[in-house]
């Protein structure tokens, strides 16, 4: 038994690529799957390689996929020029719900709305529209802002709501950009730091007076990173995989 368990071991030791330390400094743009926070990447790249010091540029909703920059070493001290950049958003929003997450991830706050049918693409584009320039949006409770020390999904799952400042963000652009459905709709946000997404779409579905709900999310750009240069975090096995797409701090 004993042998059968050390051989056992053996082998998964032999599958488990080595953990070396990375020195280099750079920019690995991942595409961030759905279902990970984004310190869980940063968990998953860790398993691979060892680096003094690692972040990421900008955190995206586990729920939501796409360009998640993560900087390695000295390229860290840039963290914040990515964070600063703009970025590019697609989903799709449905109409008729409110969640107390802002997104399909959490529980309903209100029975399914009716959705007229006199609705028409153009009548969604045109209140869309009310949300571009510089606007004022109150961070979610389910967020990672910080009210006396705590970040407010800390009370928000404690079942506690804490009154929060508005803030003023700017979205350069929120498009509606098709009908799916008689409740779906694919869109389009261009913004800067500090804008919640599923925010916006929240607050759109106020006005509407039935309610809107981020059903899918997915950042396409993110400083100078597309997610044309984005690689799979299912790819990065071994530390030559991550040197491989390793981008230089120049590229910043």
């Amino acid at each position: 038994m004993t042998q059968t368990n050390t051989s056992s071991l053996d082998q998964k030791a032999e599958r488990l690529p080595p953990r070396e330390v990375m020195r280099d400094s750079g920019i690995l743009v991942v595409d961030k799957p759905a279902g990970m926070t984004s310190m869980d990447v940063i968990r998953n790249l860790r398993r691979v390689v060892y680096a003094k010091r690692i972040g990421h540029g900008g955190t995206l909703d586990p729920f939501a996929t796409g360009v998640l920059p993560i900087m390695f070493n000295d390229a860290t001290k840039l963290s914040a020029k990515v964070m600063d950049g703009m970025k590019d958003y697609e989903g799709t929003l449905y109409l008729g719900l409110s969640f107390d997450t802002q997104d399909m991830t959490g529980k309903p706050i209100q029975d399914e709305m009716p959705v007229s049918l006199d609705l028409n693409l153009k009548d969604l584009q045109n209140l869309a529209a009310t949300f571009q320039g510089e606007i004022f949006q109150e961070p979610p409770q389910y967020s990672a802002v910080k009210k006396a020390g705590r970040p407010l999904y800390d009370y928000a799952r404690a079942g506690e709501r804490v009154e929060v400042d508005r803030r003023r963000v700017f979205v350069e652009k929120f498009e509606i950009a098709q009908r799916l459905d008689l409740r779906r709709f694919s869109f389009r946000v261009r913004s800067a730091k500090g804008v919640y997404v599923r925010t916006l779409v929240h607050d759109l579905g106020q006005k509407l007076g039935i309610g809107a709900v981020v059903e899918s999310l997915r950042r396409t750009q993110a400083g100078p990173f597309s997610i044309e240069s984005a690689v799979q975090l299912s790819t990065l096995q071994y530390p030559s995989d991550i040197r491989l797409h390793l981008k230089a701090i120049s590229a910043l």
